[in-house]
């Protein structure tokens, strides 16, 4: 589909923003202190996706609590990683080794969540990037079991995308069969085990996955709906849904942002252009759609207000422009857009999103919105906003940075 988008307010991004070094500096060491310091007092078990009166520990009775079980569990083991890269402390590299890779092991074993879309995101943050950084095998060989169950389960080669739930849609649930904005950061499982098994099978898959994405999922303003239902028995695309946005024809900033960064990604693997055109799109949408300081409200519908923000969704979209500029020619002006742009929304959570907020808080960012129509973490920490900031400091840091994804 060809869009034409345009930058209502270029002046915004029209000067190179320069956060100082000593500021991500200071900011990554922060993070990576209290990080520590948690899992000193609390452990290294895995909490819930997001806190309760800012506590991750405290008043959760979720079934499994402390197991391997939750979607964003890969983004936990992820921030230890993260962390160990930005200090070289044996700490954090231990805590992901020795503690947590024995529970993705176990969670293959025992099967537990994996008929799910979100399974990449378990295993590309908590065990791909256990072999990306140490070459461990096992993590290697677990993750590629996993991807072919993941493969023969979750994706419709029919309808060519990543099915939103494989275990309702088996059940006869119609909703079942539904991708949604989410999968474009599942869909890097796809690629990376076409790249470590040569199966070119894999790698279309991904490529039409994507592209089942932009043709369903994009509106033609470049905003995104959350979900997309299609026929389970033709597989002919029905209507767009908005689960955790403020409405069908809203646009939920999270789920958009992962727009802004799983197009980047995808085209990090494939080099297909279309990637790259889409990927404009849904960054010229967000960039007019952000409020004043550059942090989020939970849904692109709101721009000022009283409204919850989302820090979460600003850090994943700094990882998606940061990631996109990387294929960028220096003389590009959406390069040169993306950089200011990204720049001045992660300075924007470092200098609104991690300071004192009347009350101590476990995470390392607040004020995100986990799933405001549900009544779920709203203004609150969570484990994929604390990854997404880690990840943003670390590609600052260091911009030669190889992703997890």
């Amino acid at each position: 589909m060809e869009r034409k988008l345009r930058l209502e307010r270029p002046e915004r991004f029209a000067k190179p923003h320069v956060i100082p070094r000593e500021k991500l500096e200071a900011a990554a060491k922060a993070a990576c202190a209290k990080l520590k310091e948690r899992v000193e007092r609390d452990g290294a078990d895995f909490p819930a996706t997001c806190s309760v009166q800012f506590s991750y520990k405290k008043g959760l009775t979720a079934p499994g609590l402390g197991q391997n079980r939750n979607w964003e569990s890969g983004m936990y083991t992820g921030c230890f990683w993260l962390a160990y890269e930005l200090t070289g402390d044996e700490f954090f590299k231990q805590v992901a080794l020795e503690q947590h890779l024995p529970t993705y092991v176990e969670r293959f074993e025992s099967m537990r969540g994996l008929d799910d879309h979100d399974v990449g995101f378990v295993y590309m943050p908590g065990c791909v990037s256990t072999y990306k950084v140490t070459g461990n095998e096992l993590a290697k060989e677990t993750a590629l079991k996993v991807f072919d169950y993941y493969y023969n389960t979750s994706y419709s080669k029919e309808g060519k995308f990543i099915i939103r739930s494989h275990k309702s849609w088996r059940a006869g649930h119609a909703y079942g069969y539904r991708t949604m904005m989410d999968s474009l950061m599942n869909v890097p499982f796809f690629f990376w085990a076409a790249e470590v098994t040569g199966n070119e099978e894999y790698k279309q898959a991904g490529i039409d996955h994507v592209r089942t994405t932009e043709e369903n999922l994009i509106r033609c303003d470049g905003s995104s709906y959350h979900h997309y239902q299609f026929d389970p028995e033709t597989s002919a695309p029905l209507h767009g849904v908005t689960l955790q946005g403020f409405g069908d024809e809203s646009c939920w900033s999270r789920g958009h942002s992962w727009g802004v960064y799983g197009f980047p990604i995808a085209y990090s693997y494939t080099g297909e252009e279309f990637m790259k055109r889409v990927h404009r799109d849904v960054t010229y949408f967000m960039l007019n759609h952000l409020p004043e300081d550059f942090i989020p409200y939970w849904d692109y519908d709101f721009v000022g207000g009283t409204q919850p923000r989302d820090s979460s969704a600003a850090c994943i979209s700094v990882c998606g422009l940061h990631e996109m500029c990387r294929f960028l020619e220096d003389g590009d002006p959406d390069k040169a857009i993306y950089e200011s742009a990204g720049a001045q929304m992660l300075e924007a959570v470092i200098d609104n999103c991690t300071g004192d907020i009347g009350t101590k808080y476990d995470g390392l960012i607040c004020h995100v919105t986990h799933a405001k129509p549900q009544g779920q973490g709203v203004d609150e920490c969570a484990i994929y906003g604390d990854y997404f900031y880690l990840e943003a400091l670390l590609r600052y840091l260091k911009p030669d940075w190889k992703k997890y994804w």
